[in-house]
């Protein structure tokens, strides 16, 4: 599996069955524009701006959803203070070639055991950090509720060189001193660390 940064809120999932866009920025591309037949875009929130069409595959909130060979979960967290809104931020766990890979979107609480509990084993965690209602304590949090054994935050800035400033405060929350920036991960599930690590993608132009 490759999992690749597009810059923004923008992550794309590659694996041997198909492909999945995370909160997808801007149009969709035509059909005939994607890399792979299979392709499918999911959303954390609920975009009703989205001009779809028949041929494409769009997710906007929870459930589950067999397309293609890819198994894709939706789980329903709050996007906001429950005690406030109802609105919901949608938890996508992508299930191919063996491992398990979360997308957070953008919650505005913490997910609450129920959640958890639905979201269930996690290999990979994406985790948009310029956009998001948690502090970085809170998704720290989070982090260790979901244990996953890999986790890939946005923010890097190749141009300077350095991490965003709330990339940089998630990482000084789980003690990243040092990394080096890479344009994609290649993971598999023999090639698991053991131990959490922290990978950092640079952003890769489309």
């Amino acid at each position: 599996m490759e999992i690749r940064w597009l810059g923004n809120s923008t992550f794309e999932v590659h694996s041997s069955v198909g492909v999945v866009v995370v909160d997808h920025q801007g149009r969709l591309p035509k059909p005939s524009e994607l890399e792979d037949d299979n392709t499918v875009f999911v959303y954390s929130r609920d975009e009703s701006t989205i001009n779809r069409s028949d041929d494409m595959h769009v997710l906007t909130g929870p459930g589950e959803y067999e397309i293609g060979g890819l198994s894709i979960r939706g789980v329903a967290t709050p996007a906001d203070d429950p005690a406030m809104s109802h609105e919901i931020n949608t938890v996508y766990v992508v299930d191919a070639d063996g491992l398990q890979v979360a997308t957070l979107g953008n919650p505005g609480s913490q997910p609450s055991a129920q959640s958890v509990q639905q979201i269930s084993k996690v290999d990979v965690l994406i985790i948009n950090t310029e956009s998001q209602g948690l502090e970085p304590d809170e998704l720290s949090s989070v982090i260790r509720n979901l244990e996953p054994k890999m986790i890939v935050p946005s923010g890097y800035d190749a141009e300077t060189g350095k991490p965003s400033a709330s990339m940089q405060r998630l990482l000084t929350e789980l003690g990243v001193k040092e990394f080096e920036a890479t344009t994609r991960l290649n993971v598999t599930k023999s090639g698991l660390p053991d131990e959490r690590a922290v990978v950092v993608l640079q952003q890769r132009k489309s």
